[in-house]
């Protein structure tokens, strides 16, 4: 499949709405120069070639709309609504010239696209950086080149299609939360933020962002040691992929040199006092340290969120789930100490909405902010309930089966315990804690805090 980004401003306006509510893929280069009797004589694409190849002297954007394929994605965005919306084409779809649309200048049009949004919201957040700034420049229609859109496109397509109205869905996908598939998912220029944001966070250094130009390769930019006594200069460079570096190439820089590649190998850094290899596992660790996460831009935070949907989406269907659920300590004293003691899991304000993520039968790992997992449980109620600003559902408690007075002395399984007993990684830094964990997984962690508690 190819995945597509449509623009859908014509002539000055947006035909954004018409092709909604047409179900329609539609651009102009409408022949408006003829009459419309001309124009009604198109019957074939061959018959709008020969008219259009009078009057313009390039229309590659009506080319590529008429050789689209069956199951290839189309984006577009909605300028007025701020909105981005997705369609697969069909084998129903076709490309017509629709004279009736040519005072919108929209006779170009591929029929049969069912458009969905992208998400509940649809704006600038729910979608990858690599869909919303291919809307910045470029052809009317082109397609979208980027690592891992194709991926999500298709996720997003089974997402609203849970069986596929005419029976189609797209393979399932094969990705988990690692470090391999993490790399394949960013753009080169996100590893480059994510070393220079690992490099201020373990040394304070701080970018000069005029400093990232393309006429100085041999690195991304130059960063400054605001704590240096005299200044300092700290050059960095990233290569993704199977690309390795040769240390010896940075070795007349006036500063200290960073290097990463995140599948390669950096030669010869050892052999310089000035020079430092950083590990692709170091700088994935901190991608997904719940610890950090103020600090990740969101497009990277995205992928992250990306995968782990993914491995819960791919979880068998009408299996019983666990979820890692945050207790609230980093906003209540007492909220921890409240769904122990009442056995429920809750969930307030505008976190509400995680507790809709359990079902009857549904394992609850009751997950305390600097400790780990402090207790289990297994969601009875039916459907959640509201109380105020709170919305809960109960629980049968399995660990522990009576609660101390003083709930800070009971034991956890720490995040590096969790991740060495599951040997998997998972992201911390949200109310549910992803990707969630099948049944299997739960009696590993159950019966490991078991032992702690004996």
């Amino acid at each position: 499949m190819t995945v597509w980004r449509l623009h859908v401003n014509t002539g000055g306006k947006s035909i954004a709405q018409y092709c909604l509510q047409n179900n329609v893929a539609a651009m102009g280069w409408s022949l408006d120069h003829l009459t419309a009797e001309e124009r009604k004589r198109i019957k074939s694409f061959e018959d709008y070639k020969v008219l259009a190849d009078q009057i313009y002297n390039d229309y590659s954007s009506v080319i590529r709309l008429h050789d689209v394929q069956p199951n290839d994605i189309i984006w577009m965005r909605s300028a007025d609504e701020g909105k981005y919306y997705f369609g697969r084409v069909t084998t129903e779809s076709k490309w017509v010239f629709n004279e009736s649309a040519v005072s919108v200048d929209a006779a170009n049009q591929l029929t049969n696209i069912q458009w969905h949004p992208a998400s509940i919201t649809a704006d600038e957040e729910s979608v990858p950086g690599a869909i919303s700034t291919a809307f910045i420049r470029g052809s009317t229609f082109q397609r979208i080149h980027k690592e891992g859109i194709e991926d999500y496109s298709r996720m997003s397509y089974n997402m609203v299609y849970k069986a596929g109205d005419d029976g189609f869905r797209y393979p399932s996908i094969d990705l988990k939360l690692d470090e391999e598939k993490f790399y394949s998912l960013l753009q080169p220029e996100d590893v480059e933020d994510l070393l220079s944001l690992w490099l201020f966070d373990k040394y304070g250094y701080v970018c000069i962002p005029s400093t990232n130009k393309i006429s100085t390769p041999k690195y991304e930019c130059v960063m400054l040691d605001p704590a240096a006594e005299k200044r300092k200069h700290i050059y960095l460079q990233v290569k993704k992929g199977k690309v390795d570096i040769y240390a010896s190439d940075y070795k007349n820089l006036n500063g200290d040199v960073y290097l990463l590649t995140t599948e390669g190998n950096v030669i010869g850094a050892e052999e310089y006092n000035h020079i430092y290899a950083v590990s692709s596992t170091d700088i994935y660790s901190f991608a997904i340290d719940p610890e950090k996460a103020n600090i990740i831009p969101e497009n990277i935070l995205f992928w992250i969120k990306f995968m782990t949907d993914v491995e819960n989406i791919n979880l068998p269907p009408g299996s019983n789930k666990g979820i890692m659920f945050d207790t609230n300590l980093s906003y209540s004293a007492t909220n921890e100490f409240e769904m122990l003691s009442e056995n429920k899991v809750s969930a307030y304000g505008d976190a509400k909405r995680f507790v809709n993520s359990f079902s009857k039968g549904d394992y609850v790992l009751f997950y305390s902010k600097g400790k780990g997992i402090i207790a289990v449980g297994r969601i009875k109620s039916d459907n959640p309930m509201n109380n105020g600003n709170e919305r809960y559902h109960e629980v049968d408690m399995i660990l522990p089966k009576s609660l101390p007075e003083d709930i800070s002395a009971l034991p956890a399984l720490s995040p590096a315990e969790i991740k060495t007993i599951l040997n998997r990684n998972f992201y911390l830094a949200s109310t549910i804690k992803t990707p969630f964990l099948n049944k299997s997984q739960v009696e590993k962690l159950v019966n490991a805090l078991y032992q702690k508690y004996s």
